[in-house]
This record gives structure tokens, sequence and C-alpha cells, in this order.
């Protein structure tokens, strides 16, 4: 079993094991969900937002894009709407593939594949 340390701040660390504690989880129960689930879905298994609250996730773009090239809800969003949204998804995705390929490279490195 490997182990996995990590840097975070004593105030969120304090919060996060009280709600985890509530849950019936340990910090390490509740990490090891969360990564398992990251490996399940190929992605972070929810949508990360900036300090805006104004991104969606790539499931919701793709539905909307969906829309418009069936000519639903085309009255939803602009040009320069829907582009801003793509380049919000495009950055979103953009630390998940940094961290496939890194995950691939030391795969690799320690003389195993794994298909992702």
């Amino acid at each position: 079993m490997a182990q996995v340390n990590f840097r975070i701040d004593d105030d969120t660390k304090r919060r996060a094991e009280s709600l985890f504690n509530s849950m019936g989880l340990t910090m390490s129960g509740a990490i090891t969900i969360f990564i398992q689930q990251t490996l399940n879905r190929n992605e972070i298994p929810f949508p990360v937002q900036g300090p805006d609250s104004s991104s969606i996730t790539k499931t919701e773009l793709l539905r909307r894009i969906d829309d418009m090239e069936h000519g639903r809800n085309c009255h939803l969003h602009t040009d320069e709407e829907m582009e801003q949204m793509i380049a919000e998804a495009e950055q979103r995705q953009k630390p998940q593939k940094r961290a496939i390929a890194n995950r691939r490279k030391t795969d690799r490195t320690a003389g195993r594949r794994r298909s992702v």
C-alpha cells in the first residue's frame, strides 16, 4: 500500500476532517474515494469552477453545441459566448491532460504501462 503526503493549510484540514468525520469517513478514505472516482471517470468527478462561478461542465457544453447543431435552443448564446465557453472548457482540460501525461510518463519510468 502506497503512502501519499501533501500540504494543506491548517484551517482547511480541520474543516475537511470535521466534515468527513460527520460522514463516517477519514481524510484518507475521502481522498481515496476522490482518486478512485477520478480514475473511473478519467476526469475530475465534479465541475471545477473559478471564483466567478460562470463555468459550465464539459458535458453541458457538448449538450449545448449539439443543441445548436440541431437547431435547438439556438437563442441561448451568442457566438462570442460560445467561444468563451469553449475556451473555458479547454482551459479546464489542460490540467487534466497534463496529469494523464505525467501519470503515463511515471508508469513508463516504473516499467509498466496502463491504458487510460
